[in-house]
Parts: structure tokens; sequence; C-alpha cells
């Protein structure tokens, strides 16, 4: 239930990012517009911290990919990249605790924080790609 509360606030607030012009589960091609983002769910980790609380871990892999083209050669698409992980990143670290998210009853969000990123070109220098790992820690009660 964490993955699917969790994954719809990060969609929702990456739509709330104005360069961003889609947002997907998955990636694909056809993509209607540029920069797009793809939001998979990859972990989830789990620690006991006494006997009435866990803490729990979920980890989202953002791809924000910007096509090549004429209009975009490889140094602009990557400029443009650069930029939006740097705005990407921005956005989590101030929206730590992202209002109005709706946790199940028995949790509570302790706190998201972006972790690592790395940038790279895919498909044979068709896109310029950034992945963003975020990180989600939740306070379940048992």
């Amino acid at each position: 239930m964490s993955f699917i509360t969790l994954k719809k606030k990060i969609k929702s607030e990456l739509l709330t990012i104005t360069q961003i012009q889609q947002v997907s589960d998955y990636p694909t091609q056809d993509f209607q517009g540029y920069p797009a983002v793809c939001v998979r769910s990859d972990r989830q980790t789990a620690q006991y911290e006494s006997t009435s609380e866990n803490y729990e871990e979920y980890t989202f892999t953002l791809y924000i990919l910007q096509n090549m083209d004429g209009i975009h050669e490889a140094v602009k698409s990557r400029e443009i990249i650069e930029e939006l992980c740097d705005t990407v990143r921005d956005h989590f670290d101030s929206n730590e605790f992202l209002p109005g998210i709706s946790m199940p009853s028995d949790r509570v969000l302790l706190g998201i924080r972006p972790s690592s990123s790395e940038i790279f070109e895919e498909e044979s220098g068709k896109f310029v790609v950034a992945e963003i790992n975020l990180i989600c820690r939740v306070s379940k009660s048992i």
C-alpha cells in the first residue's frame, strides 16, 4: 500500500515542475513531450526500531529523459537534463514531508530525500537521461 501511495504523490509532485512535459510509470520512446520522467518503484527495506515500531525505506528511481533531435543536439540536451536534475532534487529537498500525502493509518512518512543521481546517454545517443534515486522513510506501527 505504501508503494502505491508514495508513487502517486511523487508523480503529482513532479507534475508541478513546469519544465517536465510528461510523467509516466514506464519508459517509452513515444512521449508526447520532453523532458519526460518515468517513476519506477524499485526497493523496500525494513528494520525494527522497537517492539512497536518498524522503519521502512522505499526506493524509487526517476528517469528524466531528453531526446536529442535536430532541435536539441547533445550539448543542449545535456544542459536541459543537468538543469532539470538540479530542479527535481531541489524540489524534493524543500518538500521533504510531501505536503498533502495521505498515508495508511498505521504508517507515518518521516521524509523523502534524493540520494544519488547520474547522467548518461541511452539508445545509441538518442536520449540524455538523468537517473535520480529517491528514498522515502516511513514509520510503521506494529
